[in-house]
């Protein structure tokens, strides 16, 4: 995105070319870092033109640039295959200039206006050996476009093929002139081809050979499609599909027949590669295709619809550690969970086998661990030729640590050396990042380890769309996406891959009756992030009909079905692995389930308000609140001080005679008990209970702790060092990324590679640090900081206007309180974003009870604050007695200074 202040982003990415045709486009700006002047932000002007320096096609003229920024322009066409540019300029309130950023280009696809053809190779059916093996599903494809001469003004090369599901990942990887683009499709919603654009102005040879290379594979489809539109200055425009003058040939013999990496979820290739039979350079002019047959035209894909979000790309990253290197043996770690492969470049005067093996831990006997947990093997075997030896993985493997074996004692033209200085690395799948700036830091090292590794997880495991893990399933789930969506969103500013995510999940979802729930919230979350109601618009009936509306009792206002089954349709679930439900009973009304739902009602009403649609939102949150109240009159267990599993029978049967942990934490974090008392007791449950739960589950339990002002008692279930079920227990099995259990043996088929055991990073900036919204957008938002006992701590989290930057500490010793501490004194640092307002509530301190008043210097000037006379709840969030409220504070930079009474 550069360094430049102003950042604008188009439909939330950075200069798309392949907007689908017939959108009216989002502009959306960010003041990062934040200026002096940002302040002084009133108005704001965009306008398209039809060139860089062209005709004016839409201009907004001088507008609030609140109410600018983030809207839809009123055009222009958006007919496909075009592009625009666009500037947006910044104004204080006499309409005098700010900042204004250069035009900025984006662009529409094809749409279903595609002047290409589908094709394939012809030798696809059977590989030069005659096998019917995995061999067969390699193509290898080149094109030759023959420009006219003259000057380009832009150029976008579009492409999708066919089909993703078998090996539950792109089926194509693609370059143009030697310079690698990208690989896909993006995994459909629903039986549509995606394509995605790529800006290739600047890589073009006018009057000259321009060639298109493409490795692909695919079991089922086989199809391939691109195009390339390039504008001329005087409005003209040429389009070069694919076409029957394309040639390819079977990849099989370069990848011969192998194992597959998969599992019993998807099957996909080892990359056995024969890089004597590899035919390099095709992808580049002046390479020799004459002995290339034609490519055969397949059947016409009949519905493309744009990627909505930026794909992946391909990052080299470079070895952190050398474990091992004696010849015919290198081990080397990544430092932190990869998607990809990697990348080799190595001069050799004789022919050499090598064997490489991935793996997302070390095995213990000097190596790594490459036959997966999850029952993937990740062992490919590349034979290097004499020669010059330019080779890459194809495919997705997820590791951290990789091993290589040639033979035992051997180190042919200094191989070794050469492998570890340089000539090897990791090439990475991942989604771009627009904000660079998010951290963590404070006095506790391990905390700063802990958010480390869910950052990790979530940088490094981004891609295309969420999955739980890209090593077993390869599949979307709710539960994960609600988890990874929350960690994304305070790490970086780019909501469209969650978006796609959950459309994929609106349109396909999975089997446990809670996880279409976290659906329903992960899209109100996002629209308070953001501020972005399209999506909930877009999908609101079919929002609606992910409630459990059907199972809903009208006399009780309960939830009352049948627990179903494990792996079937609505079966209950509550947690996994089975073996981390804290011995839960299942009945007919299920108090986890029921706690869920309440909290989906709520969101569900809130954006019905939000979309206009009133009686509905008077009612979903009827329905929401009486839930609540039915949880609380018919499951809470005052003799234990808890919530029960649930009702045995339905809403008239027995109690049932548990009271599991997850109870309790899911209704502290779904729907909370109105009376402090209450909440206080349940605080106290969960505090001996401990980490009764698995990593999933570990996310609701903190998010209610913290919810619920017992922010304490979270700290030190985030930053535990003792026992099995903690994140430095994670660390300390050398994981990459968190895992999906938290040991092995507790889920024997565990990945280390699992978002949702990300959530420590949205659970520090969202309780810990005490950053929430309360309007949507963070056009208005509250830090209200539960320290526990940590003394100093530092975040940076980007929303959608800029960072917030947040610091806190304090000198003196705090009051350690059941759940909660009271603060000797504070300083406080807070940076709030343009057109934003940050309000802040800090903890109670010691000696100043409520109502009690306290001078303190904010910005350097004094002023009093007072202490709550009694309890509140912002942004959902409990405010004990005694805190310290101060007005909404401005954009800009500020400091607050409490002293020590």
């Amino acid at each position: 995105m550069g360094c430049e202040p102003l950042q604008v982003l188009i439909e939330d990415r950075d200069r798309p070319v392949d907007i689908e045709p017939g959108t009216r486009p989002t502009v959306r700006w960010r003041l990062d870092p934040l200026p002096s002047w940002a302040d002084r932000v009133r108005l704001a002007r965009v306008r398209v033109f039809e060139q860089p320096k062209g005709r004016i096609l839409v201009d907004t003229g001088n507008q609030p640039a609140d109410e600018l920024n983030g809207s839809r322009l009123p055009g222009p066409d958006m007919d496909p295959s075009r592009r625009y540019w666009l500037t947006v300029l910044l104004l204080d309130a006499q309409g005098r200039r700010l900042i204004g950023s250069e035009p900025i280009t984006f662009g529409t696809g094809p749409g279903l206006a595609w002047h290409a053809q589908a094709i394939w190779s012809a030798e696809d059916e059977k590989n030069p050996s005659g096998s019917q093996g995995n061999a067969k599903g390699w193509a290898l494809m080149r094109g030759v476009v023959r420009l006219p001469p003259g000057p380009i003004l832009w150029a976008s090369l579009y492409a999708t093929a066919d089909s993703t599901v078998p090996a539950r990942q792109f089926v194509y990887r693609l370059w143009l002139n030697g310079r690698f683009l990208g690989c896909g499709p993006v995994f459909p919603l629903d039986g549509e081809d995606r394509y995605r654009g790529y800006e290739v102005t600047g890589l073009l040879h006018p009057g000259a050979e321009n060639v298109l290379g493409v490795v692909a594979y695919a079991m089922e489809g086989r199809r391939f499609q691109a195009q390339l539109d390039l504008g001329r200055p005087d409005g003209r425009v040429e389009h070069y599909g694919t076409d029957a003058e394309w040639k390819a040939i079977s990849g099989a013999e370069a990848f011969p027949d192998s194992a597959s990496i998969g599992t019993t979820y998807y099957q996909a290739p080892a990359e056995d590669i024969d890089l004597s039979r590899y035919p390099w350079g095709f992808s580049n002019t002046g390479f020799d295709d004459s002995a290339w047959p034609k490519v055969r035209i397949r059947p016409p894909f009949s519905k493309c619809l744009a990627a909505p979000a930026d794909g992946t790309r391909l990052t080299r990253v470079e070895v952190h550690r050398v474990l091992e290197a004696t010849p015919g043996h290198l081990l080397l770690d990544f430092g932190s969970v990869r998607l990809g492969g990697i990348g080799l470049r190595v001069d050799l005067s004789q022919n050499l086998d090598l064997t490489v093996r991935y793996g997302e831990v070390l095995d213990g006997q000097g190596g790594v661990r490459y036959r997966l947990a999850t029952s993937n093997v990740y062992e490919d075997h590349w034979r290097l030729q004499a020669g010059s030896n330019r080779a890459q993985t194809w495919g997705i493997r997820v590791f951290r640590y990789l091993e290589l074996i040639w033979p035992a004692g051997s180190d042919p033209d200094g191989l070794l050396a050469s492998l570890t200085e340089g000539s090897l690395w990791a090439e990475c799948l991942e989604a771009p990042v627009y904000d660079e700036h998010a951290s963590f830091h404070c006095d506790r090292p391990l905390l700063d380890e802990v958010w480390q590794l869910g950052r990790n997880t979530i940088r490094g495991l981004n891609a295309d769309i969420y999955v739980d893990s890209w090593t077993r399933e390869r599949a979307p789930y709710e539960a994960d996406a609600w988890i990874q969506q929350r960690a994304h969103m305070v790490l970086d500013d780019a909501p469209a891959l969650g978006r796609y995510s959950l459309d994929y999940l609106i349109a396909n979802r999975t089997w446990p009756t809670e996880w279409p729930l976290y659906s329903i919230l992960a899209v109100h979350d996002a629209w308070m992030h953001t501020g972005d109601l399209t999506q909930a618009a877009a999908q609101y009936e079919r929002l609606m009909g992910l409630l459990p509306d059907r199972y809903l009792d009208q006399d009780s206002r309960l939830i009352v079905k049948d627990p179903g089954a494990s792996s079937r349709m609505d079966g209950d679930l509550v947690d996994w692995p089975p073996v981390e439900r804290d011995g839960y009973v299942f009945g007919r009304v299920n108090t986890v389930i029921n706690a869920l739902a309440s909290a989906a009602y709520k969101a569900m009403a809130r954006l019905s308000r939000a979309l206009g649609h009133r009686s509905r939102a008077a009612r979903l949150a009827e329905v929401s609140r009486k839930m609540q109240e039915a949880l609380d009159e018919r499951l809470y267990d005052p003799a234990v001080g808890a919530y029960r599993d649930g009702l045995l029978d339905g809403p008239d049967g027995p109690a049932i005679d548990h009271c599991a942990m997850h109870a309790s934490a899911f209704v502290l974090a779904f729907a909370p008990p109105s009376d402090p008392a209450r909440l206080d007791t349940v605080g106290a449950y969960l505090r001996r209970r401990g980490m009764a739960c698995s990593a999933y589950a570990a996310a609701v339990l903190l998010d209610g702790l913290y919810r619920s002002g017992q922010g304490a008692d979270a700290l030190a279930l985030l930053s535990a060092g003792d026992g099995m079920r903690t994140w430095k227990h994670m660390l300390d099995q050398g994981a990459g990324g968190t895992m999906e259990a938290w040991d092995p043996s507790i889920k024997s088929n565990t990945t280390y590679s699992h978002p949702w055991g990300a959530s420590p990073v949205w659970l520090i900036s969202s309780g810990l640090m005490g950053l929430r919204p309360l309007k949507p957008g963070y056009r208005e938002f509250v830090a209200a900081p539960q320290p526990g006992g940590l003394g100093r701590a530092e975040l940076t989290m980007p929303v959608p206007t800029g960072d917030i930057h947040m610091s806190y500490r304090f000198k003196g010793s705090a009051d350690a309180r059941p759940g909660y501490v009271l603060l000797p004194d504070i300083d406080l640092e807070l940076t709030v974003p343009q057109g934003c307002r940050g309000r802040l509530v800090l903890p109670p301190l010691l000696g100043l009870g409520p109502g009690g008043q306290v001078e303190a210097l904010l910005d350097g000037s004094p002023i009093m604050l007072k202490a709550l006379d009694a309890e509140s709840r912002v942004a959902g969030v409990r405010c004990r007695a005694g805190s310290l409220v101060t007005d909404a504070l401005p954009c800009g930079n500020h400091h607050l200074m409490v002293p020590h009474l």
